[in-house]
């Protein structure tokens, strides 16, 4: 089903794609939460396997991702909805625009993306500028 529905949104199929080109260390991690934290969690036996912290990862950005394709398509629903009462106050010579739900939704968007960007390696993203602006002067030499 999931091909089904990357094939109809081009942004799950994109950061499907992005995600499915991950790959982690299955032996270890970086702790990167408080000294403290990590020794209560040693003393507790609660410190997370390797697995748990790849899976939580990926749960992690699957679910940005979720909240960034909800909050698309219900703003895209609400501009529809907006749209169809500004025709029908237009028709009686009136207008009342509510974008107010709109607004929110982007903004719920806008949240989602960011954070669905910030787990993104900075090292990654500097590779991948290189890697376009290379491209981009082999393109002009030809």
């Amino acid at each position: 089903q999931e091909s089904r529905t990357e094939s109809q949104n081009e942004i799950r199929a994109a950061w499907n794609y992005y995600t499915q080109q991950l790959e982690f260390d299955s032996t270890s991690y970086e702790w990167t939460a408080s000294a403290e934290e990590k020794k209560r969690r040693i003393r507790n036996d609660q410190l997370p396997t390797p697995q748990a912290v790849i899976v939580s990862d990926l749960d992690l950005r699957d679910l940005y991702r979720n909240q960034l394709l909800t909050a698309l398509d219900d703003a895209t629903a609400e501009v529809a909805y907006q749209l169809k009462q500004d025709e029908q106050h237009r028709d009686r010579g009136t207008s009342d625009v509510d974008i107010a739900d709109t607004v929110e939704l982007m903004s719920q968007a806008y949240v989602a993306c960011s954070n669905w960007f910030d787990m993104i390696d900075v090292h990654d993203v500097k590779e991948a500028e290189e890697i376009v602006r290379r491209e981009q002067r082999e393109s002009i030499k030809s």
